[in-house]
């Protein structure tokens, strides 16, 4: 049997990170590096979170070898690294110890009396970060750690605190969750996303289960009671729940709700029956109301006064890709937004449907084939409040083209429900046609979560990327 392996064992030791412009692990190689490690990291290519990298100051490579693993005393690697990774391959072969990227975040949430993961198919970076932002106003001086860019984070995703609580978006993938070990746990809503590694939304209802069941004795679960499969797992968990949600059923939910011309919302929290003072939310759409109640119900319960939890909606910024405004191009407002599953892309047409403009175009390129092929006919439907969907070649994640689907036949499929839509492959081609089509006062609203956001700047025809 393989002996456990303790980080705290590797302080002050060389802990190299390989994936260090992952989403997660810059976060983690940060934590580490402030607790007193000694950090490097090397990944295959840069990403938007490699300013953040380097504001850390951790040195990094572009590319593996062997020789940035030589001298570690301890190499971490995410999920998406294989075994014949060059330097992970060395490290095994030389018997450097090593430790999955869930593994270490687990551990580290175990340091922490008061550890929040919160889990979902949807909504885990605004929950987390909202949260994030409430215990801070309300003077918690929590740890923090965001699979996003944040700008209260200085441009990252993760903060050492000197606070007891630690709040840690919690990722279903690969069941990376069952590695953590929150004391609350949050459940936001279980869908069948991931079809490369669920089999069915059972197995995936299943798996959230098994994180709820990691929960201490006294542990808590809060649960969106907008969801029917997350109801029926607080039923049976056998730990005390508290449900939010716009149902009026929730312990916590929202009435006179309003938007503005932004879509940002004003709303009344109402908690067990009680009308509470109101809330403007920096943020779009019906579903970030329900996000910002599950953020609020839980700083709440940790002592979080209303008045910190009005000033941090108030301030809140989106996280990067989180319906994100890039700018205004001949009087066209471009947005981007992560959503890469229909439900996540029915809830960013919503919010764009709020949002006053002429004409609603909508980019889209679908994140792996196995998603394309799993959710065809739901992504088409997806698309109907739009006014034209252009389809963009499948960006391929980690997986390779079998053939069996692609951009085109999306695109038929939609014009086939009698709506305006065009296959487009590259990002260049998208930009010259909305650029010779669109008019003042149209919104375009780029949807996806492989490198369609790398190419906005392209579609807006800027010569050189924002920022």
């Amino acid at each position: 049997m393989a002996k456990s392996i303790d980080i705290q064992d590797f302080r002050g030791k060389h802990v190299h990170i390989i994936g260090i412009m992952g989403a997660s692990l810059c976060g983690l190689a940060d934590l580490l590096k402030e607790q007193g490690y000694q950090v490097t990291g090397s990944d295959m290519k840069e990403t938007i979170f490699t300013p953040f990298v380097q504001h850390t100051g951790i040195p990094y490579t572009i590319g593996h070898k062997a020789e940035n693993v030589q001298d570690a005393d301890l190499v971490v690697y995410s999920a998406a690294v294989p075994s014949t990774n060059v330097e992970l391959a060395y490290a095994v072969e030389h018997g450097i110890p090593t430790m999955g990227r869930a593994e270490l975040l687990g551990q580290l949430m175990k340091q922490h009396p008061v550890a929040i993961g919160v889990s979902g198919c949807h909504g885990k970076t605004t929950i987390t970060s909202l949260i994030g932002l409430m215990l801070l106003k309300g003077g918690m001086d929590p740890t923090i750690h965001v699979g996003g860019v944040l700008d209260y984070l200085d441009a990252g995703g993760t903060r050492l605190g000197k606070g007891d609580a630690m709040v840690v978006e919690s990722c279903e993938y690969r069941d990376s969750f069952l590695q953590f070990y929150p004391t609350i746990a949050i459940v936001n809503n279980i869908d069948d996303d991931h079809p490369d590694y669920f089999a069915s939304i059972d197995q995936a209802a299943e798996s959230y289960a098994k994180f709820v069941a990691r929960l201490p004795e006294g542990g808590l679960v809060f649960g969106c009671a907008d969801d029917p499969r997350v109801v029926a797992l607080m039923q049976s968990c056998g730990h005390p729940c508290i449900s939010y949600g716009l149902t009026e059923q929730a312990d916590w939910t929202a009435t006179d709700i309003t938007y503005d011309e932004h879509g940002f919302s004003t709303f009344t929290p109402v908690h067990n029956g009680q009308k509470l003072d109101s809330i403007h939310l920096g943020l779009p759409g019906a579903y970030n109301i329900s996000n910002a109640l599950c953020a609020m119900a839980v700083a709440t319960h940790l002592g979080v006064s209303m008045q910190a939890v009005e000033e941090a909606c108030a301030t809140y910024h989106a996280a990067e890709r989180r319906f994100e405004f890039h700018g205004q191009v001949d009087g066209v407002n471009v947005y981007h937004d992560f959503a890469h599953h229909p439900t996540a892309v029915k809830a960013c047409m919503q919010a764009a449907q709020m949002i006053p403009h002429r004409k609603l175009w909508v980019v889209f390129q679908c994140n792996s084939f196995s998603r394309a092929h799993q959710f065809f006919d739901r992504f088409v439907e997806a698309f109907d409040p739009a006014d034209c969907t252009i389809i963009s070649q499948i960006f391929p994640g980690r997986e390779k083209d079998t053939g069996l689907v692609n951009g085109q036949q999306m695109s038929d499929a939609i014009r086939a429900r009698g709506k305006e839509s065009y296959y487009i492959p590259t990002f260049p081609e998208i930009g010259a046609f909305l650029r010779r089509h669109w008019q003042a006062g149209d919104l375009v609203l780029m949807v996806g979560s492989g490198d369609i956001d790398q190419h906005v700047w392209e579609v807006m025809g800027e010569a050189a990327p924002r920022g």
